[in-house]
């Protein structure tokens, strides 16, 4: 292997190196997309050519920042008025090849609808995707699923279904996307090498190479890898087809690896390298994109993808970048690998481009996933707050070494209390960053340490023979922080409860069912005594379902519109609805789908419900990070500190940021309010344990039941550590949150009240 194939496959994101060869590629990045775009207006067509660049651009704006590039795909939408093919008369619409305005149904004229959905969730404007979905809505009402007739078109269109289904929640495109890729499947697919012919008309033997082999075409099966990658990023986790989209992306890859070109590059016949020999960049761009997204999102593992995916890297970088910033060694537009055709370094494409610039941003996002000092920043952060706490838990000694702060005006209940807020607090926080696999990286080695401890805790936690046997009885307190152990435990089940022997399993489900004794407030407190149930129903275990069914209905009815929920039936202005509403709400009704609960509740329904009204409170607090990255102090239990966030940290970690809320926008203005409240404070005593405030030490504002320990929820904003370093979350640039759009000139999204739809009835 090259240097640089070792480098990658040793984990090449860490040291000085990885860090150098990232601001290099960033250089290069620049160079071409620059180069593209001084050398062509913007103002083009919306045909397949030009909008397969537009992915490229819009991809390279997330990762730098660049306004021009921004600007540049908004000039090219607003010249197209937001539209593919232009045709009006719907009976006359088709989906055959054609490049006139009524194929409005033929993916080629679809694909722009792409970066318009991209466009869209930067800033929402109706007439960005109104198009769009008058397209697919139109074509997913007919009878037809025959719409993706030629592997290209798996590219153009399968990611379009995914990003609106995202901004809609409309199911049926999610539903229509399979029902097309299982067509497309009938007629393109070798089960045999899990490859796609580009169409029928070059399935084997109708057609073959020269040499009388199978016939794949190098830029037709990139498509088809980059569009599952693509349509993986925006697919839910718990679609039900969605294995088959995974094992789809992992055995093209696998196939793909196995084809590869000694320097790197795939021929464009990519089973036989001497029908059209010579390199060709877009199908290797493309397949080299698939390679590294597959690597970073941990959908491939192994040295041989890490070898791949650099040799595609140097060969894109070294032979098919040209000094002056084209691309070369892009076959012409076609459909298939034609021997004796000239592809040489003048060959060159808006359509590679595009794919290169996919390739190169995706490279440097794993170069860069161990140097984000955003991440750095906020992993230090919560493992200052959690390693005195799992340190002493799993030695026993946390009640013996916790320097314990109570409120001024402490309530007089068991001082034992503490010690479970503490740990279930901490550990609802934390869970999801303990949840990442292991990998050889200072983070991953501290992870690893840190789940290691966090184990041993929870024994602890439940053996009556443990010093650290926590408070299960005698306190009505015990059912709320029993609730955020639960909640823990849902938030990383394979990580932190699939672990555990069986003889700590069934302690807590002893010690969760007894907790069934406490009779819960007429407030937020039924949804503690809901999450209790739900982790239990997940866990296999008898499950009361009143008590979910009780609360999913009365919080219901406490749901005062655009995103709050009154804290029983009274409203007050407090973040209640930060702290336990909409997370314990969210993770209630998805267990109870996850263990196959059929009851009169449609958890289904309600959770789409319930994610709708999150994403919305969402934009409530992002709006509420004042330009120097501060928000409000209002209500009872701010010494929580950043808890009052967790709302727009659990949207972020499961994907699901509204429109107008974009990853390097949001991971800045929770980092900013981070800063803000702990660098230069007193946030930690002497025994390195959270102090009693919002903003350092300050005892005075503790309520009659605040301890240090309830102080831990904090941690409840760290939730989007849970994914990976190289997710667009850490890797995009830093945006500016719209309070310093706003304050500062820019543009900036319209608030409006999100109306909750109609109410919600019962299965029977």
């Amino acid at each position: 292997m090259s240097l640089a194939v070792v480098a990658l496959a040793v984990g090449v994101a860490a040291g000085a190196n990885g860090k150098k060869e990232a601001a290099e590629v960033r250089k290069l990045i620049d160079k071409v997309n620059n180069h593209w775009q001084q050398n062509h207006a913007a103002e083009t067509n919306a045909f397949w050519d030009n909008a397969a660049y537009h992915t490229g651009n819009m991809e390279a704006y997330r990762l730098t920042g660049n306004g021009d590039w921004l600007d540049y795909s908004q000039r090219w939408a607003e010249h197209n008025e937001w539209k593919g093919a232009k045709g009006t008369d719907r009976s006359k619409w088709r989906y055959n090849y054609g490049e006139t305005d009524d194929h409005v149904l033929f993916g080629d004229w679809q694909i722009c609808f792409q970066t318009y959905a991209d466009l869209y969730n930067l800033l929402p404007d109706d007439r960005r995707i109104r198009r769009a979905r008058e397209v697919m809505e139109y074509e997913m009402s007919t009878p037809k699923n025959d719409y993706w007739w030629w592997a290209d078109g798996l590219y153009m269109v399968m990611p379009v279904m995914t990003k609106l289904y995202k901004i809609t929640g409309n199911g049926k495109y999610l539903d229509k996307l399979y029902e097309y890729v299982c067509y497309s499947d009938s007629i393109m697919f070798d089960p045999d090498e899990n490859l796609y012919y580009r169409d029928a008309k070059y399935t084997f033997d109708k057609h073959q190479t020269s040499a009388g082999k199978k016939d794949f075409w190098a830029r037709g099966d990139g498509w088809v890898l980059a569009g599952l990658a693509k349509v993986l990023q925006d697919l839910p986790v718990d679609y039900r087809h969605r294995g088959y989209f995974e094992n789809r992306f992992k055995d093209m890859a696998d196939a793909v690896t196995a084809c590869q070109q000694p320097e790197g590059y795939w021929t464009r016949s990519i089973l036989d390298k001497d029908h059209a020999p010579g390199p060709e960049t877009s199908g290797t761009a493309f397949f080299t994109y698939g390679l590294l997204w597959g690597l970073n999102n941990g959908y491939l593992k192994g040295a041989k993808y890490e070898e791949a995916a650099a040799k595609g890297w140097n060969y894109l970088k070294n032979t098919a970048v040209q000094k002056d910033g084209r691309v070369g060694y892009v076959q012409p537009i076609g459909e298939k690998a034609i021997p004796g055709q000239v592809v040489d370094a003048a060959s060159t494409s808006n359509f590679g481009t595009g794919a290169f610039l996919l390739a190169a941003c995706e490279y440097v996002r794993r170069l860069e996933a161990q140097e984000n000092a955003d991440r750095v920043y906020q992993v230090d952060l919560l493992c200052r707050m959690a390693r005195p706490v799992l340190e002493n838990m799993a030695r026993g000694e946390l009640k013996k070494n916790m320097q314990v702060e109570v409120s001024p005006t402490w309530d007089g209940r068991d001082r034992n209390v503490v010690y479970m807020e503490t740990f279930g607090r901490l550990m609802a926080g934390i869970a999801p960053w303990l949840a990442l696999p292991d990998d050889d990286t200072a983070e991953g080695r501290q992870r690893a340490e840190m789940r290691s401890l966090a184990l041993q805790s929870y024994r602890n936690a439940v053996d009556p023979a443990s010093p650290d046997y926590l408070l299960w009885k005698g306190e009505g307190q015990v059912l709320v922080d029993a609730a955020y152990v639960a909640e823990s435990f849902l938030r990383a089940w394979d990580a932190l409860w699939v672990p555990l022997d069986d003889t700590t399993k069934q302690r807590y489900i002893k010690e969760f069912t007894g907790l069934r004794s406490i009779d819960p407030p007429y407030t937020n407190w039924l949804l503690f005594s809901a999450e209790v149930e739900s982790l239990l129903a997940k866990a296999g275990a008898e499950c009361d379902e009143y008590r979910v069914n009780s609360a999913i209905r009365k919080v219901n009815e406490w749901y005062v519109g655009d995103g709050w929920y009154s804290d029983g039936p009274t409203f007050a202005f407090d973040y209640y609805s930060s702290y336990v509403f909409h997370p314990m709400l969210l993770e209630t009704l998805q267990a109870m789908k996850d263990a196959g609960r059929r009851t009169r509740i449609d958890y289904v329904r309600y959770h789409a419900n319930a994610l709708r009204r999150a994403k919305k409170f969402s934009i409530v607090l992002e709006r509420m990070i004042s330009p120097e990255g501060t928000f409000p102090v209002f209500g009872r239990s701010i010494p929580y500190r950043m808890a009052a966030m967790q709302p727009l940290a659990l949207t972020a970690w499961h994907g699901e940021l509204p429109e107008g809320l974009g990853n390097g926008q949001v991971r800045a203005a929770l980092t900013a309010v981070m800063h803000s409240m702990f660098d230069d404070k007193e946030n930690f005593n002497e025994g390195g344990f959270l102090t009693i405030g919002f903003c350092g030490r300050q005892p005075g504002i503790a309520d009659w039941y605040t301890n240090n320990g309830s102080l831990y929820m904090t941690s409840l904003a760290f939730l989007p550590l849970g994914l990976p370093a190289a997710h667009p979350y850490w890797t995009d640039a830093a945006q500016p949150w719209t309070s310093r759009k706003a304050w500062g000139g820019q543009p900036f999204p319209k608030d409006h009240q999100w109306s909750d739809g109609p109410a919600i009835k019962d299965r029977f």
